[in-house]
């Protein structure tokens, strides 16, 4: 369990000073975002002028205001919304504005209960009127008591001030893609007592599920078989009932916390971002480096592309005049390590495979503010999912040469014990001289080597992860076939195999959904059978059962009749249950 130590408390201020320096103008923000949402930035204006705060300590995260303002700012939010709006922030608790007075506890916090305790470990950081003390905290309950110092002379009696801070103490969860947490104030500053005592409590993945799962599965499959009077029987069914739902809750459990991990990521990154944004140093402008030369040797020309961590700029090479590609980690990730040694991992798996179907790093060095960028050849054309957007699905005439050079490209990162772990169409690039190149594998895993990610955690793309993936178990190569049957299946077909509302009913349908052939799920496209089945061979369930290497997909597919006279010939097997020509 983390443990946080407290932060040194600053000395009180003198009465004199008191109504400056109280309360973190934070407390009001998730209530004047909704203000602005609703009504605009000229009422937020016109608000904060009648009670006397000035915008830019708003726009600060770490502006101060005192308990007298904050009065009159909720009294006037009140009259605006309703007293009950108060009592919670609601979806702005996650908004980036709101997220950015939170970076330091989300460095250190693993979960709700850990942010409870650096909320009261370190409680100068929002007030300096009183202090929050953790009186009990469990898996998904704390309980904390707020007192006001009683050097403090500010009157902390005002109903609206206790609804603001129960508003901020139940929207934590949020944070982790949480309900909100449930509230019992015991006792209230605001109704005469001395203290604030609020016992909170929050839903979460709970251990209790998966007994619930063994008892219900032992019981009904015990009970289906009991009525045929055999005792032994009904044990027998009872055990494999519970086997089959401690199975379900764990898969519950893991996918509940995967989930609650991404959430949390997404979150950390924005209040990261937010806080290089307040200190200048997040830039995301279209032409940031264009026109600058990187290490004194490439001389940046246009952005070509960007995307949730970085962005890719053509450039040239000042000594040599070759045209390259710069990728760049941007904002955030920027001073993020795990991002920071995914670039590098990329770059050096990369280097790794030389292999024409798998594009070429040059070089790796980093800017001035120790920011990473990869240099890597110039490709010239569209990834496959721009192509499939544009141009609907491929005949197979044109789609089986571009699946074998992905096999090419598989093959080689294989032998050297790659796993490329996102395969998708956005990382197929169809070059305009019409050779292909697999691209990002940022989130590779080297077989034998130790994974950027800890056991159990998912990494990939929902609609395309193998079914060991899902539920974060080892993955080899054949996790990567896995995924490129969902693109060549997607490719043909111009559907996936498996769609999903939601990530986690993709992780769900990937474990258990069986999809329909291509020749059943779109008849009028005429698929050659022998390409129908080896797509259907990738996504096999148990890995045992898809093709062993990508180089025997690539034998498959070689058998593929591409003669339109031909496409509807059914196919016989060998006896090995291969695909051959008649």
């Amino acid at each position: 369990m983390t443990e946080f130590r407290p932060r040194r408390e600053r000395p009180s201020l003198p009465a004199a000073e008191a109504g400056r320096e109280e309360l973190r103008a934070s407390l009001l923000k998730p209530f004047l975002l909704r203000l602005r949402e609703e009504r605009g930035d000229p009422a937020v204006r016109a608000l904060l002028s009648s009670v006397g705060i000035p915008q830019s300590v708003i726009d600060s995260d770490t502006g101060w205001i005192s308990v007298a303002a904050a009065r009159r700012a909720l009294s006037a939010l009140a009259s605006a919304f309703g007293t009950d709006a108060l009592e919670s922030r609601g979806q702005w608790m996650t908004h980036p504005e709101v997220l950015g007075a939170y970076v330091r506890m989300l460095r250190v916090a693993a979960g709700p209960a850990d942010a409870y305790r650096y909320l009261a470990a370190n409680h100068s950081e929002s007030t300096r009127v009183g202090n929050y003390n953790l009186i009990s905290a469990g898996r998904r309950s704390v309980e904390l008591s707020y007192v006001a110092r009683p050097e403090v002379e500010s009157d902390q009696s005002d109903p609206l001030l206790c609804a603001a801070r129960r508003a901020e103490l139940v929207s934590i969860p949020r944070i982790w893609g949480l309900p909100e947490a449930s509230l019992e104030h015991r006792l209230c500053i605001a109704e005469g007592a001395s203290e604030c005592r609020y016992l909170l409590e929050w839903p979460s993945s709970d251990y209790r599920v998966l007994a619930v799962s063994v008892v219900l599965g032992a019981a009904l499959c015990a009970g289906a078989v009991s009525a045929s009077g055999n005792a032994l029987a009904s044990v027998i069914a009872g055990l494999v009932g519970a086997g089959f739902g401690a199975t379900l809750g764990a898969l519950w459990l893991r996918i509940s916390h995967e989930r609650s991990a991404r959430v949390f990521e997404k979150h950390r990154i924005l209040a990261l971002e937010r806080g290089l944004d307040l200190h200048g140093h997040f830039n995301d402008a279209g032409g940031e480096l264009v026109g600058a030369t990187l290490g004194g040797k490439y001389r940046i020309l246009r952005k070509i592309g960007a995307g949730g961590i970085g962005a890719v700029y053509a450039a040239e090479h000042i000594g040599l005049g070759s045209r390259v590609a710069v990728k760049v980690l941007r904002g955030a990730a920027a001073m993020d390590a795990s991002e920071i040694a995914r670039l590098r991992r990329e770059a050096r798996v990369q280097v790794s495979i030389e292999h024409p179907n798998v594009v070429r790093v040059l070089d790796l060095d980093q800017l001035p503010d120790g920011s990473i960028y990869v240099v890597m050849e110039l490709l010239e054309g569209r990834s496959l999912a721009t192509r499939l957007k544009s141009g609907g699905p491929l005949a197979a005439a044109e789609a089986v040469p571009l699946f074998r050079k992905v096999c090419d490209a598989l093959t080689a990162a294989h032998q050297l014990g790659i796993v490329h772990r996102d395969l998708k169409p956005g990382n197929v690039f169809l070059c305009n001289d019409g050779s292909v190149k697999v691209l990002d594998f940022g989130m590779s895993k080297f077989t034998e080597a130790e994974a950027l990610t800890q056991d159990g955690y998912t990494l990939g793309t929902p609609e395309y992860m193998s079914p060991e993936q899902c539920i974060g178990a080892p993955v080899d190569a054949r996790t990567d076939l896995y995924a490129f049957g969902v693109l060549m299946y997607e490719a043909v077909s111009g559907t996936l195999p498996i769609p999903g509302k939601n990530r986690r009913e993709l992780l769900e349908l990937h474990q258990s959904a069986i999809p329909a052939t291509l020749r059943e799920r779109v008849p009028d496209l005429d698929v050659p059978a022998a390409l129908d089945e080896a797509i259907m061979m990738c996504l096999k369930k148990r890995a045992a059962e898809r093709p062993h290497s990508a180089r025997e997909l690539d034998r498959l597919l070689e058998r593929v009749p591409l003669d339109p006279l031909d496409l509807s010939d059914e196919m016989p097997a060998d006896s090995g249950g291969r695909v051959r020509r008649a």
